[in-house]
């Protein structure tokens, strides 16, 4: 045999021993969870779990992002119907001050205890007290009133009146058990201030007191494991039924692949990572919302962010040439397999409950398109020159440096994107380079806004507040801090008196005519500007399912959820209505 054939022979037995090994350990995995009472989901956490505190920047599955199954909100945003729908709550009712809202009293804590006004209140108390992800919600609230036992009145401030950002609040804050977490921040208060270093040393890692279906059971470096709440208060929204899968597993992989590899086995149900070419999956029991493309339903805009206060990306005219740069097209065939309809300028999805506010006009005269001719003019307009291999070099004459385009290791589509961007860019001279890192730098580097250029979807999903909250996460300058401090939000630093005086006047606005052109005069200060660069247009999650094992999940054809992995928001009532395949003989 001679010694090329040898190393394919042995690759190829590395790889299926591989294959083999990572079959074996999900079987045995799932020895002591029957596969028709257990729902397997992937995507939502890539490394080792570390802390189930809900009151942390970035928590491990189920706590993070808009998960519900662990702590329920008070309402819960349907993306479908555009509507706040109940969820702890019974109901609301809004005027031009003030939300009120009414609980739910058959709502229970899994220790028995209920679910009171008191906890409701004390929950965003704490994200007053401490810098969570939610901390800046209190620059719109006035106070929060207990009116009655079961009614719970938050109060606009005046001067800063938003009822988008306060809906939105109120379907993305964790309702949380104020018997729990009252003990550990007074413990963590020291000569009257609160120490935040010290509530997160509470891992929340052993029996949490929950409100919602399912509880923390078990984790490990592989694997989380939910267990479903018999006792869960809910049931009574069901005719008394409890959610169909006994256990939920979120399986912990490395990246993209495995996590695909794992759903084409059929040892993942659900998945919100990448797949590519969903429509050749149909073979495996796989498919995603719909079957015709762009086969998932968008929502987000995946956008670079820029370091807009440090050179050469404090140019104006060199941001707007990188955007004219990039070859969208091609980002959208090789990154994303065309799960993305055509990009349009802007920062408003141009379909779906945006489309109000999107402007076709100003697109073509304001925006930007993939043009490498008109990047180069942009640059020579604004005194840039090459050298002669092609450079470009800024209005000194210096040569341009190497730039870092970062994005979390193992993120295949966003990756296959970068590489687009960096193709792109060589175009017209910039060169840039791929930085994959782990997550946990990603996420540092973005905050501290030690970064050139940075992957991110600052607003993941559609709410009561978007399109506005989109805008404001990445051109509101109000309060943003410098470089090398945290920043949650705005991480490359934006500046713009102008659009910080719009975001501050669009939520109080009840005119539709003039909310659409301040909407409307917001995105062309986006498109002169470009404050980010975004890259394609993207579902609120990935959602695809495996119908190896469980079926009727929500579809474009049987649309009684929202699109969305049946852990978050409204979505979670789908678990009510899957059904495991019944086991062949």
């Amino acid at each position: 045999m001679d010694v090329l054939k040898k190393i394919i022979l042995i690759g190829s037995m590395s790889l299926l021993m591989s294959a083999c090994d990572e079959e074996k350990q999900a079987e045995s995995e799932q020895d002591p969870y029957p596969r028709s009472q257990t729902l397997y989901i992937g995507g939502f956490d890539w490394a080792s779990p570390t802390t189930f505190n809900p009151l942390t920047g970035d928590p491990n599955f189920p706590i993070d992002g808009n998960i519900r199954i662990m702590y329920e909100s008070l309402v819960s945003y349907n993306m479908l119907s555009g509507e706040s729908e109940p969820m702890l709550a019974s109901g609301y009712t809004q005027n031009d001050s003030s939300i009120s809202v009414i609980l739910d009293t058959r709502a229970k804590w899994s220790d028995g205890k209920p679910v009171t006004a008191e906890d409701v209140f004390y929950s965003f108390h704490l994200d007053s007290i401490f810098p969570t992800p939610r901390h800046n919600g209190w620059a719109y609230l006035e106070k929060i009133e207990i009116a009655k036992a079961d009614s719970i009145v938050f109060h606009m401030k005046k001067e800063n009146r938003n009822p988008l950002l306060l809906l939105n609040l109120l379907s993305e804050t964790s309702i949380l058990p104020k018997h729990i977490f009252e003990p550990l921040a007074e413990a963590a208060k020291q000569n009257g201030v609160y120490d935040y270093a010290k509530i997160l040393e509470f891992k929340n890692n052993a029996s949490p007191v929950v409100s919602g279906p399912y509880n923390l059971e078990s984790y490990s470096a592989e694997r989380i494991i939910l267990k479903r709440r018999d006792d869960y208060w809910g049931k009574v929204k069901y005719n008394n039924r409890l959610p169909a899968p006994v256990y939920i597993i979120h399986s912990l992989y490395s990246g993209n692949n495995h996590f695909n590899s794992a759903m084409t086995r059929g040892n993942l149900d659900e998945s919100s990572i990448f797949m590519p070419r969903i429509w050749e999956k149909k073979r495996d029991n796989i498919r995603a919302w719909s079957e015709n493309e762009p086969y998932h339903l968008p929502g987000s805009i995946p956008t670079l962010f820029i370091a807009t206060q440090t050179a050469p990306f404090d140019n104006v005219a060199f941001r707007r040439a990188l955007a004219h740069a990039v070859n969208f097209e091609k980002i959208k065939e090789r990154a994303v397999s065309n799960y993305t309809p055509a990009m349009q300028a802007g920062f408003i999805l141009p379909f779906g409950n945006e489309s109000v506010f999107f402007d076709a006009e100003d697109a073509e005269k304001y925006g930007y398109r993939y043009d490498p001719a008109k990047a180069k003019t942009i640059l020579q307009e604004a005194g840039y020159t090459w050298d002669s291999a092609g450079v470009l070099l800024d209005p000194a004459g210096v040569k341009i440096r190497e730039m870092k385009i970062e994005c979390p290791q193992g993120w295949t589509d966003w990756e296959d994107a970068i590489k687009v961007v960096i193709g792109s860019f060589a175009e017209i001279g910039v060169p840039a380079k791929e930085s994959f890192v782990d997550y946990g730098t990603w996420e540092k580097n973005l905050r501290l806004g030690t970064f050139d250029l940075s992957m991110k979807t600052q607003t993941a999903d559609l709410s009561a507040a978007t399109p506005w909250i989109r805008f404001d996460q990445v051109m509101n300058s109000i309060g943003n801090p410098p470089l090398n401090q945290d920043a949650f939000s705005n991480q490359g630093r934006y500046r713009n008196e102008n659009a910080d005086l719009l975001l501050e006047s669009i939520p109080s606005m009840t005119d539709s005519v003039a909310l659409k052109a301040a909407y409307r005069e917001l995105n062309r200060i986006f498109m002169e500007e470009i404050p980010v660069l975004p890259l394609m247009y993207r579902p609120t999650q990935y959602y695809q399912f495996s119908e190896k094992h469980w079926t009727n999940f929500p579809t474009e054809e049987n649309p009684y959820a929202p699109p969305q992995n049946l852990i978050i928001a409204a979505s979670v009532k789908a678990l009510w209505e899957i059904k495991p395949v019944p086991a062949t003989p």
